[in-house]
């Protein structure tokens, strides 16, 4: 009886071990796919980023476009840095810069805060 019990032990050892191999196999497939699905989401995300930047753009070189036959004194841009549009109001006889939105030293520290938040908080790091 002690043979027979000895493989009866062996061969429950034995499927344990082959279903625990399987279900590793399955929980390694699930995490490739998970990370994989995460990856092309980030593709996605910096696609459509790029998409909008592209669309802004083109909608500040229309606005100034428009508005250039008018004799009009506003200027719009996109600033790539921190990804904001500005507006100035020149002056037209000496395209002296009147005013600007964002004022200049807004848009240098929100530079600066971006630049530090880049360093604080790196996802490569």
């Amino acid at each position: 009886m002690d043979v027979f019990s000895n493989i009866k032990n062996m061969t429950q050892k034995t499927q344990n071990y082959e279903t625990l191999s399987n279900n590793n196999t399955v929980k390694r497939d699930e995490v490739q796919k998970v990370s994989k699905i995460e990856e092309q989401k980030e593709v996605m995300e910096k696609q459509d980023k790029n998409k909008l930047k592209k669309e802004l753009q083109k909608i500040t070189e229309e606005l100034n476009k428009a508005l250039n036959p008018l004799n009009t004194t506003l200027k719009f841009q996109f600033n790539d840095k921190i990804d904001e549009l500005m507006v100035k109001v020149v002056d037209t006889q000496n395209n002296k810069v009147i005013r600007e939105y964002p004022p200049k030293e807004a848009l240098e520290l929100m530079e600066k805060m971006r630049e530090i938040v880049g360093l604080l908080f790196d996802k490569k790091g």
